[in-house]
């Protein structure tokens, strides 16, 4: 019995030395599931390299925690992650002048004909069977005192309330002059506009695209046809808005895998919870013009929660802007039509998540390797101010660092490195082993004891 007491004891102190002896031990590429060969050629103090895709979304965390940089000996090296170019500020609004028009229809040669007449008395004549559906005109003019030129990727069109649920198509065109009828050129065609209302609920569509740079030397006009509206157009206002960042040199564009299909509703899941800045959606060939509502979940067993409701388009070469979101992780969303389906070709989904440059200093030597994937690593990213110092910032900047060349992808660890324990988890893992082992041999030492007492008391006279 005093044997057994002592392997229980011995045990008790092993087993935690063991989990402990696993704790100092240096991170790996092994530990990680895969990695990525660099080749930075020159000398320099710094390299930085932008973030892969697959990088994004093969990582398990979402605040890349598991992502190393190791050196030709697997040594870990210092290395910061910083944004590649924060967005900037969007230009203001111009408000432009608008003058409605009047406009007659006629019949032209067994066709229909519409006349438009500008300020001045110059007159535009539309002809085809479609012209019979414009029902309002309105030409928009820079404002004045407008010196500069004035790029505009939409126009924003403010309206009265409606009376009633309203709809309608517009047509835009520009032109340099008020003059000639045959110098108009059309910019925008059938572009939805909307403003309906279901109980507390709104959906409202009030921009239309647009790609053309106004100026008084140039392009100084715009006109705008409207079409299949069930009422008239009580239009208060129109702004010009230049066109945004490119998001594309912000952003990286994460796709999402389609998870379950139907006629009017998908959903859309990325294998990891992602920090989005926004989602960008686009509809399939069959419905190019889609309203919606949109739900999403932070983690797979979550609950659905609402995000908005908004109609997507893809008219020509105008589509409607991504869903801009807060950098709210986000690991599935749900799509479904508002009174409408997709048929046999549903919307598109890609995540835009902030683009990461890793920056990092080449200790030892060469060839370095880039590392991800590891459901065990702690943060170890530092500031980037720690890996470039404050009086070195203006001699070295992300515009002017070398950047490293990405090679081929290979795998390290494994999908086994995705699930793995860190340390402290595998200590109390052991620990949790221990006190159960304990516990049952104590069990069965004190069953030995009460069986041994039953022989001694039966045995005797």
């Amino acid at each position: 019995m005093k044997g057994l007491l002592n392997v229980i004891v011995m045990a008790a102190l092993c087993l935690p030395m063991t989990g402990l002896a696993n704790d100092s031990a240096p991170d790996a590429p092994q530990d990680y599931a895969w990695g990525m060969h660099l080749e930075n050629e020159g000398a320099s103090p710094f390299w930085q390299i932008a973030l892969p895709t697959q990088v994004y979304e093969q990582t398990v965390w979402p605040d890349l925690r598991d992502v190393r940089v190791f050196n030709s000996k697997g040594e870990a090296v210092p290395f910061a992650l910083t944004p590649q170019r924060q967005p900037q500020r969007a230009p203001q609004p111009v408000t432009l002048k608008v003058f409605p028009l009047d406009i007659k229809h006629a019949k032209q040669e067994g066709q229909g004909s519409l006349t438009v007449k500008m300020p001045g008395g110059a007159e535009v004549h539309l002809a085809g069977d479609d012209v019979t559906r414009i029902s309002q005109s309105f030409l928009m003019a820079l404002p004045d005192g407008q010196k500069t030129s004035l790029p505009v990727a939409q126009l924003r069109l403010n309206w009265s309330k409606p009376a009633q649920n309203w709809q309608a198509k517009v047509d835009l065109f520009y032109s340099d002059n008020l003059k000639f009828e045959d110098q108009w050129y059309k910019l925008a065609e059938n572009s939805p506009l909307m403003d309906l209302t279901s109980g507390s609920d709104q959906l409202k569509l009030n921009t239309i695209p647009s790609s053309v740079t106004l100026s008084e030397t140039g392009y100084r006009y715009l006109l705008m046809t409207v079409s299949d509206a069930s009422q008239p157009l009580a239009l208060q206002s129109v702004e010009a808005l230049a066109p945004a960042d490119d998001f594309s040199n912000a952003y990286v564009y994460l796709p999402a895998h389609k998870e379950k299909v139907g006629a009017s509703e998908a959903v859309y899941r990325w294998a990891n919870p992602q920090p989005l800045a926004g989602l960008a959606i686009t509809p399939g060939s069959d419905s190019p013009v889609l309203p919606v509502e949109i739900e999403f979940r932070q983690r797979a067993e979550d609950p659905w929660r609402p995000l908005t409701k908004t109609v997507l388009y893809r008219i020509n070469d105008a589509q409607s802007e991504p869903t801009m979101l807060n950098g709210d992780r986000v690991q599935a969303i749900r799509i479904k039509g508002i009174n409408a389906s997709w048929g046999d070709t549903p919307p598109e989904v890609q995540g835009l998540r902030a683009s990461q440059a890793l920056v990092f200093i080449p200790q030892g030597t060469g060839p370095f390797m880039l590392a991800w994937g590891n459901k065990a690593a702690k943060p170890q990213a530092m500031a980037l101010d720690m890996v470039i110092p404050e009086k070195l910032r203006g001699q070295y900047t992300l515009e002017s660092l070398p950047v490293a060349t990405e090679a081929d992808t290979i795998t390290l660890g494994g999908e086994a490195r995705l699930t793995a324990v860190d340390p402290a988890e595998r200590r109390s893992h052991w620990m949790t082993m221990l006190i159960w082992g304990v516990l049952v041999i104590g069990v069965l030492a004190l069953l030995l004891v009460a069986f041994r007492l039953w022989r001694e008391v039966k045995s005797k006279p």
